[in-house]
Order: C-alpha cells, then structure tokens, then sequence
C-alpha cells in the first residue's frame, strides 16, 4: 500500500490532499518553493503523519474531505429534578428571616421532627382566612358600584307606547289605478271655510280678557297687607319718638335741683375708689402682656381702660365739692 501526495502552491492557503492507494509512494511537486519535504519510496507513512495533515486541515478551516463525514450530534441527558427532601413549608432550623413586626417566634422551629404550629385559636378571630389566590385579588371598585357600571349596561330595544304611523311605502308595491272621485274640492273647501267656528287667536283679538273668571277675582293682594303692616310700624315708631322728646322738653321746663349731703359725698368718694382699686389689680393681672393675640384679651383691656377713667373722672368730679343733684332725671 503507498500514499500519493500532491501539493500545490496557489493563491489561496495550500490544499494538502491524502490519497490511499495500492500502488508504490510518489511525490509530484509543482512548486519548488513549497514547504512541503517529499519521502523516499521505500519509507511507509506512519499514523503520525496522518494525525498531523488532518490537524492543519481543521487549523486551515477551509475545504478537507474531513468535513465530509458525517458528525454525530450527541443529544445531553436531561437529569432528573431535583427534589428536596425536606419539607419545603418548614423554615430552617432557629431561622429568624421575615420576624420582625410579625407574631411569629424567634427560633420557633426546631427541626423536621419537632415541627412547630400556632393553635387554630391564635391564628385569628372567627372563620379561619382560605388561602391566598394571586389571582382572585381584589380589583379597584370592586366592592362599590361604580357609575361606569350602569353605564355599561346595553340599552334595550325602545318602543313607542302610544300609536304609531303606518310604515313608509315599499317601493315594491303599486296604487289602484283608474280611481276616481266626484267630489268638487273647490266648493267644497269654500263651505268648510264658511261653517268653520273662529279660534282662540281670533276670539283673544277681538274680545277682552275676562278678569271675572279668574281664581283670585275681588281679592286683595297679598302685598298690599305687607305694605300696609310696614306702614303702620312705621307710624307707631314716629309717634313713639314725637312722644320722648316732648316728655323731655317739659322735664326740662320744671326741673328742680338741690345740693348733695358732705357725709353722702364722702361716703360716694370712697365707694368710688374702692371700685377704682379693684378695677385696676385687674387692670395690673392684664397689661403686662406684650401681645395681644386673640380678640378677648383685646377687648377685656380696652373695657378696664374705658371703666378706670370713667371712674377717676367721677372721682375728680366729686371732689371738687357743692355737688348739686337733680330730682327729676338723677343729674349731679
């Protein structure tokens, strides 16, 4: 068995082609310049050789006869899943992941075999919560009736409840033809004219308005009584206020005076002092404040302020002395 080798020096990268057949060894070389060492005859090609020439032809990635035999694609073995031995709705042991805020113990599970539950008492109040469905939430507006939702509603067929029209003409139907009618439109058209009784605009033209037959006929109105109950308040408040200063101008005319008593005047003085003293220790308690924020300590300073000099000018006003009193109005 010999193997002939041919190579050749082209433009592209140097195709080695390995030919077995049962003839003796020969090298034919085109290209002097080629890297290529030709063998003896008599030297046999070992595995060696082989091994290296199918190496440069996947290192040259273009045509080998390599590529033509087929490759077997090896499927992977897909493994069996994994499963757990332990129960996947314990938590580990001593776990204290997802406790905070929460009932649930610290450290509460001890292990698979001395697994750990809340009595069915300490879970909750009444009927025990179902388990959750991540599907079945509650959407926004369920649980109220929401306008979109009468809205939604389609509409039912609508009907006229009193008599309708008869239908329009279908085009397919056709009028009896050769009718004919004896009646004189025009004559008859000027008798009903004639005969025909005038209507509520002529009758409204012609005739006046008939006030007789109306509901509030021979009435009063009602705003006359008003203006009249005015009227007479009105009068009343005049004749009052004519009658006050009438009484004053002869009060006036014969009004009498006489001098105070010295001892009432005195016994007045301190009365009024006394009064003065306790107004002012208010007065001290309130105008220490800097600021006055609300309304009622406002008002409560200017009423003290207003009543301790009323007071101080009566006191200076008695103290003058020949105080003289009137009988009549109470007038010093």
């Amino acid at each position: 068995m010999t193997i002939t080798t041919t190579t050749a020096q082209l433009t592209s990268p140097p195709i080695v082609i390995v030919d077995v057949v049962p003839t003796e060894f020969s090298v034919e070389e085109s290209d002097r310049g080629s890297d290529f060492t030709a063998v003896d005859q008599d030297t046999t090609v070992n595995a060696t050789a082989v091994i290296h020439t199918h190496k440069a032809c996947e290192m040259q990635r273009e045509e080998c006869i390599y590529n033509l035999i087929p490759k077997v694609r090896v499927e992977p073995v897909k493994p069996e899943r994994y499963r757990s031995k332990y129960d996947p709705n314990v938590q580990p042991t001593g776990t204290t992941f997802g406790v905070c805020g929460k009932t649930k113990l610290e450290g509460a599970n001890l292990g698979s075999a001395q697994r750990y539950e809340k009595p069915a008492s300490a879970r909750g109040f009444g009927r025990l919560p179902a388990k959750p469905d991540p599907k079945g939430f509650i959407r926004k507006g369920e649980r109220s009736a929401s306008a979109t939702a009468v809205v939604s509603k389609k509409p039912g067929k609508f009907t006229y409840s009193g008599q309708t029209r008869p239908p329009v003409v279908k085009k397919d139907d056709k009028p009896i033809m050769g009718l004919k009618s004896a009646k004189n439109f025009v004559t008859a058209n000027a008798v009903e004219t004639i005969l025909a009784v005038p209507g509520y605009r002529a009758r409204a033209k012609n005739e006046p308005p008939q006030y007789m037959t109306k509901e509030d006929y021979g009435q009063v109105p009602r705003y006359l009584s008003q203006v009249k109950d005015e009227i007479e308040r009105e009068n009343s408040m005049i004749e009052e206020f004519v009658r006050q200063n009438h009484n004053l101008m002869e009060d006036d005319g014969r009004d009498r005076v006489e001098p105070m008593d010295e001892r009432e005047r005195l016994a007045l003085v301190d009365a009024l002092k006394s009064k003065w003293d306790h107004v002012n220790a208010k007065y001290q308690k309130l105008c220490h404040n800097v600021v006055f924020d609300t309304l009622g300590k406002v008002r409560r300073k200017e009423t003290l302020e207003k009543e301790l000099t009323q007071l101080e000018k009566d006191i200076q006003l008695l103290e003058k002395g020949h105080v003289v009193v009137s009988q009549n109005n109470d007038r010093y």
